[in-house]
Protein backbone atom coordinates (compact mmCIF):
# COMPACT_ATOMS: atom_id res chain seq x y z
CA UNK A 1 0.00 0.00 0.00
CA UNK A 2 2.88 2.33 0.78
CA UNK A 3 5.73 1.79 -1.62
CA UNK A 4 9.27 2.82 -0.77
CA UNK A 5 12.48 3.03 -2.77
CA UNK A 6 15.06 1.73 -0.32
CA UNK A 7 18.61 2.99 -0.83
CA UNK A 8 22.02 1.39 -0.38
CA UNK A 9 21.32 -1.13 -1.72
CA UNK A 10 18.41 -0.05 -3.88
CA UNK A 11 15.19 -2.05 -3.85
CA UNK A 12 11.49 -1.32 -3.93
CA UNK A 13 9.66 -2.33 -0.80
CA UNK A 14 5.93 -2.84 -1.24
CA UNK A 15 4.95 -2.26 2.37
CA UNK A 16 1.69 -3.90 3.28
CA UNK A 17 0.95 -2.78 6.85
CA UNK A 18 1.34 -5.25 9.74
CA UNK A 19 3.68 -7.61 7.89
CA UNK A 20 6.99 -6.58 9.50
CA UNK A 21 7.63 -3.55 7.32
CA UNK A 22 8.80 -1.11 9.97
CA UNK A 23 11.59 -3.55 10.80
CA UNK A 24 12.71 -3.38 7.17
CA UNK A 25 12.39 0.38 6.59
CA UNK A 26 13.47 1.66 9.98
CA UNK A 27 15.63 -1.18 11.31
CA UNK A 28 17.49 -2.72 8.39
CA UNK A 29 17.55 0.23 5.97
CA UNK A 30 17.79 2.76 8.81
CA UNK A 31 15.21 5.12 7.25
CA UNK A 32 17.32 5.37 4.10
CA UNK A 33 14.49 5.50 1.57
CA UNK A 34 12.30 7.64 -0.67
CA UNK A 35 8.55 7.54 -0.29
CA UNK A 36 5.96 6.57 0.53
CA UNK A 37 4.16 6.45 -2.78
CA UNK A 38 0.60 5.22 -2.41
CA UNK A 39 -1.20 2.86 -4.75
CA UNK A 40 1.43 2.66 -7.48
CA UNK A 41 5.09 2.04 -8.15
CA UNK A 42 6.68 4.92 -10.08
CA UNK A 43 7.95 3.95 -13.53
CA UNK A 44 11.58 4.82 -12.72
CA UNK A 45 11.49 2.47 -9.68
CA UNK A 46 10.38 -0.56 -11.67
CA UNK A 47 13.91 -1.52 -12.75
CA UNK A 48 14.78 -2.36 -9.13
CA UNK A 49 14.13 -5.60 -7.27
CA UNK A 50 10.65 -5.35 -5.78
CA UNK A 51 9.55 -7.30 -2.73
CA UNK A 52 6.71 -7.52 -0.24
CA UNK A 53 5.68 -9.52 2.79
CA UNK A 54 2.25 -10.97 3.47
CA UNK A 55 0.65 -12.49 6.53
CA UNK A 56 -2.32 -14.66 7.45
CA UNK A 57 -5.21 -12.22 6.90
CA UNK A 58 -6.84 -12.67 10.30
CA UNK A 59 -3.56 -12.60 12.25
CA UNK A 60 -2.80 -9.37 10.37
CA UNK A 61 -6.22 -7.98 11.33
CA UNK A 62 -5.64 -8.87 15.00
CA UNK A 63 -2.20 -7.25 14.88
CA UNK A 64 -3.65 -4.09 13.34
CA UNK A 65 -6.27 -3.89 16.07
CA UNK A 66 -3.68 -4.36 18.82
CA UNK A 67 -1.51 -1.68 17.20
CA UNK A 68 -4.37 0.81 17.04
CA UNK A 69 -5.55 -0.01 20.56
CA UNK A 70 -2.17 -0.21 22.31
CA UNK A 71 -0.03 2.28 20.37
CA UNK A 72 -2.37 4.64 18.51
CA UNK A 73 -4.93 4.85 21.35
CA UNK A 74 -8.03 3.70 19.46
CA UNK A 75 -10.60 3.12 22.19
CA UNK A 76 -13.68 2.00 20.27
CA UNK A 77 -13.28 -1.72 20.93
CA UNK A 78 -12.80 -4.54 18.45
CA UNK A 79 -16.34 -4.58 17.05
CA UNK A 80 -16.20 -0.83 16.28
CA UNK A 81 -12.77 -1.39 14.71
CA UNK A 82 -14.22 -4.19 12.59
CA UNK A 83 -17.12 -1.96 11.49
CA UNK A 84 -14.55 0.57 10.21
CA UNK A 85 -12.51 -2.15 8.46
CA UNK A 86 -15.59 -3.38 6.61
CA UNK A 87 -17.08 0.03 5.76
CA UNK A 88 -16.54 0.39 2.01
CA UNK A 89 -17.61 4.05 2.24
CA UNK A 90 -14.42 4.92 4.13
CA UNK A 91 -11.43 5.48 1.83
CA UNK A 92 -8.18 3.56 2.41
CA UNK A 93 -5.51 5.90 1.06
CA UNK A 94 -3.39 8.51 2.77
CA UNK A 95 -4.95 9.10 6.17
CA UNK A 96 -3.88 12.65 7.01
CA UNK A 97 -4.68 12.10 10.69
CA UNK A 98 -8.11 10.54 10.10
CA UNK A 99 -8.34 7.44 12.32
CA UNK A 100 -10.98 5.70 10.20
CA UNK A 101 -8.99 6.12 6.98
CA UNK A 102 -5.87 4.97 8.80
CA UNK A 103 -7.66 1.83 10.03
CA UNK A 104 -8.79 1.07 6.48
CA UNK A 105 -5.27 1.78 5.17
CA UNK A 106 -3.85 -0.81 7.55
CA UNK A 107 -6.49 -3.48 6.93
CA UNK A 108 -7.59 -3.61 3.29
CA UNK A 109 -6.92 -7.02 1.77
CA UNK A 110 -3.29 -7.62 0.89
CA UNK A 111 -4.37 -8.67 -2.62
CA UNK A 112 -6.25 -5.41 -3.25
CA UNK A 113 -4.80 -3.76 -6.41
CA UNK A 114 -3.95 -0.64 -4.40
CA UNK A 115 -1.26 -2.64 -2.62
CA UNK A 116 0.66 -3.38 -5.88
CA UNK A 117 1.45 -6.91 -4.66
CA UNK A 118 1.26 -8.25 -8.22
CA UNK A 119 4.35 -6.19 -9.09
CA UNK A 120 6.59 -7.90 -6.53
CA UNK A 121 9.50 -10.02 -7.73
CA UNK A 122 9.42 -11.82 -4.39
CA UNK A 123 6.67 -12.18 -1.79
CA UNK A 124 7.85 -13.33 1.61
CA UNK A 125 5.67 -14.60 4.42
CA UNK A 126 5.54 -13.12 7.88
CA UNK A 127 5.32 -16.66 9.20
CA UNK A 128 8.81 -17.33 7.69
CA UNK A 129 10.04 -13.80 8.33
CA UNK A 130 13.71 -14.33 9.09
CA UNK A 131 14.24 -16.95 6.38
CA UNK A 132 12.40 -14.94 3.72
CA UNK A 133 14.01 -11.66 4.74
CA UNK A 134 17.41 -13.29 4.34
CA UNK A 135 16.38 -14.21 0.76
CA UNK A 136 15.61 -10.55 0.10
CA UNK A 137 18.89 -9.37 1.62
CA UNK A 138 20.83 -11.89 -0.45
CA UNK A 139 18.99 -10.86 -3.64
CA UNK A 140 19.89 -7.19 -3.17
CA UNK A 141 23.38 -7.77 -1.79
CA UNK A 142 22.75 -6.41 1.69
CA UNK A 143 24.57 -7.86 4.66
CA UNK A 144 22.30 -9.87 6.93
CA UNK A 145 22.30 -8.88 10.56
CA UNK A 146 20.01 -8.68 13.53
CA UNK A 147 16.36 -8.08 12.81
CA UNK A 148 15.26 -5.40 15.27
CA UNK A 149 11.50 -5.90 15.70
CA UNK A 150 9.78 -2.53 15.47
CA UNK A 151 6.04 -1.97 16.17
CA UNK A 152 5.63 -5.65 17.01
CA UNK A 153 2.45 -6.20 18.99
CA UNK A 154 1.50 -9.14 21.18
CA UNK A 155 -1.83 -10.11 22.60
CA UNK A 156 -5.12 -11.69 21.65
CA UNK A 157 -5.43 -13.94 18.62
CA UNK A 158 -8.06 -13.31 15.99
CA UNK A 159 -10.07 -16.18 17.50
CA UNK A 160 -10.11 -14.41 20.86
CA UNK A 161 -11.13 -11.11 19.28
CA UNK A 162 -13.88 -12.53 17.08
CA UNK A 163 -15.24 -14.54 20.01
CA UNK A 164 -18.43 -16.34 19.05
CA UNK A 165 -20.06 -13.76 16.79
CA UNK A 166 -21.24 -15.62 13.69
CA UNK A 167 -22.07 -12.32 12.01
CA UNK A 168 -18.56 -10.86 12.43
CA UNK A 169 -16.87 -14.16 11.62
CA UNK A 170 -18.68 -14.53 8.28
CA UNK A 171 -18.23 -10.87 7.34
CA UNK A 172 -14.49 -10.87 7.95
CA UNK A 173 -13.87 -14.22 6.24
CA UNK A 174 -15.77 -12.93 3.19
CA UNK A 175 -13.86 -9.63 3.26
CA UNK A 176 -10.48 -11.39 3.13
CA UNK A 177 -11.54 -14.20 0.77
CA UNK A 178 -9.18 -13.02 -2.01
CA UNK A 179 -6.25 -13.13 0.44
CA UNK A 180 -7.13 -16.69 1.40
CA UNK A 181 -7.51 -17.73 -2.24
CA UNK A 182 -4.58 -15.92 -3.85
CA UNK A 183 -2.03 -16.13 -1.01
CA UNK A 184 -2.83 -19.73 -0.11
CA UNK A 185 -3.61 -19.19 3.55
CA UNK A 186 -5.99 -21.71 5.02
CA UNK A 187 -9.40 -20.30 5.73
CA UNK A 188 -9.99 -20.87 9.46
CA UNK A 189 -13.01 -22.66 10.76
CA UNK A 190 -15.01 -21.00 13.52
CA UNK A 191 -14.56 -23.00 16.71
CA UNK A 192 -17.47 -21.63 18.74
Amino acid sequence: MSNFLLSDPDAVFIHIPKTGGSTIRVGLWERNYTGPVFGEIPADWKRHYKFAFVRHPLERLASAYRDFRDIRRFDGGFHKFLDIVLDENIPYGRAGGNVEISVRHHTIPQTHPYNCLEEADFVGRYENYEKDLNKVLEAVGKEAGDFPRIRHTKGESFQDLLESSDRDWCRIIDYYQSDFDYLGYERPVQTS
